[in-house]
């Protein structure tokens, strides 16, 4: 595909999921004009488009449907998101300086979205591909339609830097002076073996070198543009002092997740992954974490931060976005055993070119069909996220690039994981033992906590799952979230001492907040109203 072709059918797809996502969050409010029919009138211009409603109020639009037609014209097939928003900036509250600003920011996600299309593997391919590489191939959490982290990157640091452009990073490393910086680590890894399993003796001669005593600083790895953009700035006084000390880059190469920050290391693919931002108390997190998990065994893989290093800057420390640091965390390799294949669940509604789905190429490959491939699947998402709300109080951070999926050879479900488990550690506002394992993670009511499983979960991905499953395999959505139901319930069920619990997360109410993460990015606003819960029981309509 050449880059024109890429760019609008990258422009294209980008229209269709933004007039879904802004509707589904009340944004926009579509007119029924016929069976599947819907219009929009957005200030001089009229959309219309065919969708079909989902759970959570979701509209599913048909890919190449949306129609715009200016004011007294004739309806043309929408190609650019950014004339959406122009014409929406009224509806949506955009003016000035933040028009400009949400522009520029959905020109850079067709761009990348444009470069990813160029090179996109087959569902086939991607499904049986490396972990890490893969993630060059993915689009990020599947609600979100705005690119928000990259913000600051040109057009060639996207290209350098960006997981689409399938370039490998070495990282920049600093000595920073002991009394400006803050090490952490789990119990069983100190700083001293962090250096050894991390760097070369080779490269570690080199510090010593240029540093004179490796002892009297703490070395911290950043991204090279972060390395340009933030040291080079905000701590050029400290640079010119000596309280930072450029070494150079470093051996190894990394490649970039989706997160953009976290970078996973290609050429030995045993040492940790690394998140160029910093994260106080997060190897206390996960420490904790893992000694509950040890007693319990409620059967999720933990990868989270083991060792980290934070620097606040000597004057700005108290600002925002003035700190830097890094985050050592378990890579997903070192839990997958010879044979089986590692895909993050953003992976799994990913569509090829040829509108095939991973999520379909697994099924038809495990021979399991899909009410068993989605149930075994289900169990062994469900149960250890239910496990970790109802007998802990513990919000884990859910969200579809967080989570793993270990498949056997023949896409059988194996094993699921879950990865940078620190940042999204949350706990319920009540008094459990074991919360004092986990440092200052925040504290929630349970109606709140329970969106880290009704949220990032059932409305962040299965309702993307429903419709795949319809489209590619005739299973009815009101069958596929009868699966859903039927797990959740049959964990109350197989666990009494935790029915109260359960039943104030309000999981199986009849309806539940709606989560509203582009509503977020532009408005402030991270819910908006209720929405029936396809949990409840199923939908007079068949949605679900």
């Amino acid at each position: 595909m050449d880059e024109a072709a890429a760019w609008r059918q990258a422009a294209a797809h980008l229209t269709h999921r933004l007039l879904g996502e802004l509707s589904h969050e009340g944004l926009f409010e579509p007119e029924p004009a016929g069976e599947d029919h819907w219009r929009l009138p957005l200030g001089e211009a009229v959309y219309e488009f065919r969708a079909r409603r989902g759970a959570f109020g979701s509209f599913v639009i048909a890919l190449g449907s949306a129609t715009r037609a200016a004011e007294g014209g004739k309806p043309a097939p929408v190609e650019d998101p950014r004339a959406l928003l122009v014409d929406a900036r009224t509806a949506l509250g955009l003016y000035g300086s933040r028009l400009a600003e949400v522009l520029t920011e959905l020109t850079a996600t067709i761009a990348d979205e444009s470069s990813r299309l160029r090179s996109a593997p087959t569902a086939e391919k991607l499904s049986t591909m490396d972990y890490n590489l893969a993630e060059g191939h993915l689009a990020g959490h599947p609600p979100l339609v705005f690119d928000a982290g990259r913000a600051g990157f040109s057009a060639e640091d996207r290209a350098r830097y960006a997981p689409e452009s399938g370039e490998d990073i070495q990282l920049r490393w600093f000595a920073v002076r002991r009394d400006h910086a803050r090490f952490d680590a789990i119990d069983d890894l100190g700083e001293n073996l962090l250096q050894l399993e991390e760097l070369d003796a080779e490269q570690r001669a080199e510090f010593t070198e240029t540093v004179g005593e490796l002892a009297d600083y703490v070395l911290l790895p950043l991204h090279p543009w972060q390395a340009d953009e933030i040291v080079g700035v905000r701590y050029a006084g400290e640079l010119a002092s000596g309280v930072l000390v450029d070494l150079g880059p470093g051996y190894d190469h990394y490649r970039p997740h989706q997160t953009v920050w976290t970078l996973a290391n290609v050429g030995r693919p045993t040492r940790r992954d690394v998140t160029v931002l910093p994260a106080p108390g997060a190897p206390v997190v996960t420490g904790g974490l893992k000694r509950i998990n040890a007693e319990a065994g409620l059967g999720l893989e933990l990868l989270g931060g083991v060792a980290g290093v934070t620097v606040r800057h000597p004057l700005f420390g108290e600002l925002p976005d003035t700190a830097i640091g890094a985050l050592w965390s378990e890579p997903v390799l070192s839990r997958v055993a010879e044979g089986e294949q590692a895909l993050s669940f953003a992976a799994l509604p990913y569509r090829d070119l040829d509108g095939h789905a991973v999520l379909t190429e697994l099924i038809r490959r495990s021979g399991l069909g899909a009410e068993q491939w989605c149930a075994e699947v289900l169990d062994l998402l469900l149960r250890p996220l239910l496990g970790w709300l109802c007998q802990y109080g513990v919000g884990l951070g859910a969200y579809a690039p967080n989570l793993v999926l270990i498949v056997s050879p023949d896409g059988r479900p194996l094993r699921v994981a879950i990865k940078d488990l620190a940042r999204g550690v949350e706990l319920l506002d009540e008094e459990l033992d074991c919360h004092r394992l986990l440092g200052d993670a925040p504290r929630r009511p349970a109606n709140v906590l329970a969106r880290s499983l009704s949220d990032a979960v059932f409305a962040g991905q299965l309702r993307y799952w429903a419709e795949i499953l319809l489209d590619d395999l005739d299973l009815p959505r009101t069958r596929f979230w009868d699966l859903v139901r039927e797990t959740v319930t049959r964990y109350r069920a197989d666990n009494p001492a935790c029915a109260e619990r359960f039943d104030a997360y309000g999981l199986l109410a009849p309806e539940v907040e709606r989560v509203t993460p582009n509503r977020e990015h532009l408005a402030g606003e991270a819910w908006a109203g209720r929405v029936p819960n396809p949990l409840h029981g199923p939908a007079a309509d068949g949605a679900w």
